[in-house]
């Protein structure tokens, strides 16, 4: 058996567009997939029949409550444990070019190989076996750039969709708690985004509601990051979401607070299409094979367009969501449902 440890610790997005690597690996005949992610993204694999195992280790300042910092370096040193005792062949530095810290963790594995990347013509690490040049960053979509660690295996395969796995049950609980029964369309909103310019104004979110309401029979679920605004660990959009429904009375707006990454994996699943600013939630919808219109600000949609889906991307030469306008969100709406206006 060949024993691959993946190393994949950034932000939700990031792991998404893992899971087509991950599938590549996992489907090698006597390979095995171990996946070492963090405790805010690890969610993401929950039911991927690719991995066999997922280390979850806490950064310190995701810590809970009343969690000391020694408690939360004492439980990753017994994940290093753990993975150094498991003898990995391959240690796989799944990030768009390596960095210190992922490839600590892969030295800290054992493993023979370390396969990584690296921006063509810059330097790898003694430590790197296997050095994979890549072009530069945005040139390509980051799951092609991620396949490229393939290359040094000995695999040729091109990616395939994101992998997914909403969980059933949830999914049951919230169509039979919120009514929804697939006899109009639902769509969803996003509201929440990390970067300031990926944020839409409410104003325009709630002209879009009307829109949308307006143009036919259908149920919109409003999705969003949970929390105050202020909140030092996860900001959250909760004022957004009153303000959003406060400004809409009589539509068929459906809000569901999501606390969770799988409550939110199961509620973008009852939605036909997903209506949001890049990040992760985006990437979620995409995972879940939902069409996508996607606001893009200041990133690179070369590089973060939804993977795999139907989708429309909106972005401006200001790069910024704010010179989006709610007719050019709505085309959008309407072109990826097939309408013509």
């Amino acid at each position: 058996m060949t024993r691959v440890l993946l190393i994949r610790r950034d932000n939700i997005g990031d792991l998404i567009l893992t899971t087509p690597l991950i599938k590549a690996l996992a489907a090698q005949p006597g390979w095995q997939v171990d996946v070492l992610v963090n405790s805010y993204n690890g969610a993401i694999l929950d039911g991927n029949p690719d991995v066999a195992r997922v280390y979850r280790y806490k950064k310190l300042h995701h810590r809970d409550a009343g969690e000391s910092a020694w408690q939360v370096i004492a439980e990753r040193i017994r994940t290093v444990l753990d993975i150094r005792r498991a003898g990995y062949d391959i240690a796989i530095v799944a990030k768009e070019a390596w960095d210190k810290r992922p490839l600590q963790w892969a030295t800290l594995s054992g493993a023979k190989r370390i396969v990584a990347l690296c921006d063509a013509g810059r330097p790898g690490h003694p430590r790197i076996t296997d050095l994979v040049p890549a072009p530069e960053f945005g040139s390509e979509h980051l799951v092609e750039r991620l396949h490229r660690l393939l290359a040094p295996l000995g695999i040729h395969a091109s990616p395939g969709p994101l992998r997914l796995f909403a969980d059933a049950g949830r999914v049951a609980a919230l169509r039979a708690e919120y009514g929804i029964d697939g006899s109009v369309p639902v769509y969803a909103l996003q509201l929440s985004a990390r970067k300031v310019k990926q944020r839409w104004p409410v104003e325009r979110l709630a002209e879009l509601a009307r829109r949308l309401t307006a143009s036919g029979p259908c149920r919109l679920v409003i999705l969003w990051s949970p929390g105050a605004a202020d909140d030092p660990r996860h900001p959250g959009d909760d004022d957004k979401a009153q303000a959003l429904v406060a400004a809409c009375p009589g539509l068929p707006l459906q809000p569901i607070r999501t606390m969770s990454l799988a409550g939110l994996m199961a509620a973008m699943q009852l939605c036909d299409q997903v209506i949001t600013a890049d990040g992760g939630a985006m990437h979620v919808a995409a995972g879940l094979g939902k069409p996508v219109v996607a606001l893009f600000g200041n990133s690179n949609a070369a590089a973060w367009a939804p993977w795999g889906v139907p989708h429309e991307i909106l972005q401006t030469e200001e790069r910024d969501v704010n010179a989006i306008s709610v007719d050019m969100v709505f085309a959008a709406h309407r072109r990826l449902c097939g309408v013509a206006d």
